[in-house]
């Protein structure tokens, strides 16, 4: 094991003198390279480190860069450094494969710092840092990409005559697949009002996705554990147990065969709570654990984060969900609160304490009760990044098997008598848009 490392670590040894000498010998070729691929931590040796930051201060100024006036700017006391990094280098052809070198054995000289820190760690709070450290580290591919109008043409022309099918969200209702295009790296938020029913559609959609294979984590920041368990075993598509009975613990022989056949079914189904995970580090580390494809978060507001003000709290909270979607490619969908306005419909400006979630939201659904009906919901796509927005469909919400589904509203002809409207369950696949376009 020794000899491994102590070979390891002239390997980087060499690939950082031979990138400071081909930098230095071949500037005008190699410049570019390198400070697009290379960092100044990847160098582990102070020396060249040094030399490296002095030639990159250089170039960000749009000063020339030779031996002459990289050693102005590093120091006489570097001269030699430099040179048997010049003479260290063999060829600048391999430029690349230098960098590659550099870059992987930095990483894992900081990953096992990391790993070491986790094991001499003298409390728990030392142990998380490390750990987190671990997890940064892993998410950091520094991959830029530099694409050219062509590159983009031919990747485009590329996707549209690929046999796999695009990786959009399934989310059980079909007027929403058909209209919102999510793809991995998104991020979504679903907003309602307390008692709407924001919850029970979100473990809806949860466990749908999960069922069609994706890895979903539900992160539970409010409801205990007892209410999601009883909500879940309501849902048709888990087991359809009435919810009435459930609270009475009044059972019968065929709930407990459809609970039994809905424990039988979990192993296939990758969707797991999280509890008492309240802070965006504690959020991004079971993601990052889990390598989870979808996280829901119930709800955003409540997410421990620092700040004097709210609307600084609940701002940074929405721009780390934003990047963290972004970073580990994972659809992020965060329930968030609103205050609900004094007339009309919720807008993305109802959005509670920050205006800054409906900036980095890629979609945003607004759900509220429609006040003709007990059971109807009008779920509004407030934001749709990739396709149409402000449409509205009706939901029909079943509180027996805390269900949502499709809904047509009848006319006044169809309804018999002279009582509220009459709602009907949208089942056909096939038919015209469910969905009521709203002035923009």
């Amino acid at each position: 094991m020794a000899d491994v490392i102590d070979t390891r670590r002239a390997a980087w040894d060499a690939a950082q003198a031979s990138v400071i000498g081909a930098l230095l010998i071949w500037p005008e070729e190699t410049a570019g390279m390198i400070f697009q691929q290379a960092r100044a931590s990847y160098f582990g040796t102070a020396s060249y480190r040094h030399v490296f930051e002095a030639a990159h201060g250089l170039w960000e100024n749009r000063k020339p860069i030779d031996v002459v006036t990289v050693l102005a700017a590093a120091g006489d006391e570097y001269k030699q450094t430099m040179a048997d990094c010049m003479e260290a280098t063999p060829t600048g052809t391999n430029l690349q494969e230098y960098l590659h070198i550099l870059r992987d054995e930095a990483r894992l000289s900081a990953l096992q710092d990391a790993a070491a820190g986790i094991v001499w760690a003298h409390s728990e709070a030392e142990a998380v840092a490390a750990y987190e450290e671990c997890g940064r580290l892993l998410r950091d591919t520094d991959m830029i990409e530099d694409l050219s109008w062509t590159d983009l043409i031919s990747d485009y022309l590329d996707r549209m005559n690929s046999q796999e099918p695009a990786d959009y969200l399934d989310w059980g209702i079909k007027p929403l697949n058909d209209v919102m295009f999510v793809s991995p790296g998104k991020f979504v938020v679903l907003a309602a009002d307390s008692s709407v029913g924001k919850t029970a559609l979100a473990l809806q959609l949860a466990y749908h996705i999960a069922a069609t294979g994706k890895k979903v984590l539900f992160f539970s920041l409010e409801t205990d554990k007892e209410s999601l368990e009883d909500r879940l075993m309501a849902e048709k598509q888990v087991a359809g147990i009435d919810m009435n009975r459930t609270k009475l613990r009044a059972l019968t022989t065929e709930d407990y065969l459809r609970a039994t056949d809905a424990g039988q079914r979990s192993n296939s189904i990758p969707l797991r709570v999280i509890r008492h995970a309240d802070s965006i580090a504690q959020i991004r580390n079971r993601t990052v654990m889990h390598k989870a494809d979808v996280i829901f978060i119930d709800y955003l507001q409540i997410i421990e984060e620092s700040g004097e003000r709210r609307w600084d709290v609940v701002t940074k909270i929405s721009m780390a969900l934003h990047r963290m979607a972004q970073q580990l490619g994972t659809v992020v969908v965060a329930l968030s609160q609103v205050t609900p306005p004094d007339s009309g419909s919720l807008t993305m400006n109802d959005l509670r304490e920050s205006k800054q979630i409906k900036h980095d939201a890629d979609f945003v659904l607004m759900m509220e009760n429609d006040n003709t009906f007990p059971s109807a919901r009008k779920l509004t796509i407030a934001k749709n990044k990739d396709g149409k927005r402000n449409q509205r469909l009706l939901l029909s919400f079943d509180p027996v098997h805390m269900t949502f589904s499709p809904a047509k509203r009848k006319e006044p002809s169809e309804v018999p008598g002279q009582g509220a409207p009459m709602f009907d369950l949208d089942d056909d696949e096939g038919g015209e848009n469910p969905f009521e376009q709203l002035p923009l």
